[in-house]
């Protein structure tokens, strides 16, 4: 096995394998966030970019069955295995996550790993993600493929390799008897362990995305607000976000703009929320540089995931009392979406304001998101931005 991945020109290790932000999104609003984390095709082998492979298909299937956005976080490594998944697990806040999918085993069937072995780690991985996610959160898990699909994989080995590939799918599934919550997702019967095409990733995307919606709570409470979240954390990553902006002497103007003539608003900002005060980073239209957090529109905007939308403050008594308000700036429409690093922590938001009642329809909403997730590509992520 070894020396047919080493001198095969046909053996995945040859195989482009995507390299840019191992985060994806679909259009839409209210995002289901989703983690899929492991080894195997969802490293995104044979394509150069995570948006034609297993994250973006799944991404774009997904959100057209549920007519939701959603955001794919990746965890993956192709020499990941469920030994190594345990740490890997343990470094992230599971409670972020509506979905979360698993996708282990391509390491341990070509290893030949006892059933036995096998069964008691894929526990512990259970165990961690049931124990740590919330329990609104679906969890899925992903079938070993068959390695013999692949007409370029020696077939002597092939009839090796898939038996115990079988063997540790049958071992799961007796495994998961005892966690029924779990939901597990068989194999497709036309595509390979190495997927060599988009198009293989977006017919395998479809057949997941089909089982996901399908176990779905429309009503489903979403993922915890950040009020409930480690608030140190979210400061830190601020900490973080001022150090990217000295070293890189951020510039966000543009973008302020780019939403004040897109929406025709008087006012688009992009704000960070620190412990007392909201700081305004990037604004276009007036000259408001701070404000009391207690008073802040995008205080409760990181405290979702979705937007929020005040189509006339002066009518809502929960903020029709705000300085912004009352005050000489007379704001009566706000829009905002957050902004989050790569780790989750909810640090701002992109927000739009205006002096009159203003109309927001769900194309609106797409679009600020649209608007927001470019900001952090070129904040976090300025090589693909």
């Amino acid at each position: 096995m070894s020396a047919w991945l080493a001198t095969s020109q046909h053996s995945w290790n040859r195989h482009p394998v995507a390299t840019d932000s191992p985060h994806v999104h679909a259009r839409g609003t209210n995002p289901d966030r989703i983690l899929i984390i492991g080894d195997g095709a969802a490293t995104g082998r044979g394509v150069r970019t995570h948006d034609l492979g297993l994250p973006g298909y799944l991404a774009r299937s997904l959100s057209t069955r549920t007519n939701r956005a959603a955001d794919v976080d990746l965890v993956v490594d192709g020499s990941m295995t469920i030994r190594t998944g345990l740490p890997t697990l343990a470094g992230l806040d599971l409670s972020r996550f509506d979905i979360i999918i698993l996708s282990f085993g391509a390491n341990e069937t070509l290893d030949l790993m006892p059933t036995r072995t096998w069964t008691h780690y894929f526990e512990n991985i259970l165990l961690d993600v049931l124990t740590r996610a919330p329990a609104s959160t679906k969890v899925f898990v992903l079938a070993i493929p068959a390695f013999g699909i692949n007409p370029h994989f020696p077939k002597s080995l092939a009839r090796v390799v898939d038996a115990h590939g079988q063997r540790l799918n049958s071992a799961t599934l007796r495994l998961m008897k005892a966690y029924p919550e779990i939901v597990f997702v068989p194999e497709s019967h036309d595509h390979a362990f190495e997927l060599e095409g988009a198009h293989l990733y977006r017919q395998w995307a479809e057949e997941i995305a089909s089982r996901i919606a399908n176990n779905l709570d429309p009503a489903r409470p979403k993922t915890r607000s950040t009020e409930e979240a480690d608030e140190r954390d979210r400061q830190d990553a601020l900490q973080r976000f001022e150090t990217i902006s000295r070293e890189r002497a951020l510039d966000l103007e543009s973008f302020t703009q780019q939403a004040k003539n897109i929406f025709g608003t008087e006012i688009a900002a992009i704000t960070f929320v620190r412990s007392d005060t909201e700081t305004m980073r990037s604004i276009a239209g007036t000259t408001i540089s701070e404000l009391p957090r207690a008073e802040s529109f995008c205080d409760v905007t990181i405290r979702r995931t979705g937007h929020l939308v005040i189509h006339d403050a002066t009518l809502d008594n929960r903020y029709a009392d705000y300085t912004l308000v009352t005050g000489p700036h007379h704001i009566r429409f706000y829009a905002g979406y957050p902004l989050q690093d790569p780790q989750g922590h909810r640090i701002g938001a992109l927000c739009l304001m205006d002096t009159r009642p203003t109309p927001f329809t769900d194309n609106d909403a797409d679009t600020l998101r649209t608007l927001a997730l470019r900001i952090q590509k070129h904040i976090y992520d300025p090589a693909t931005s």
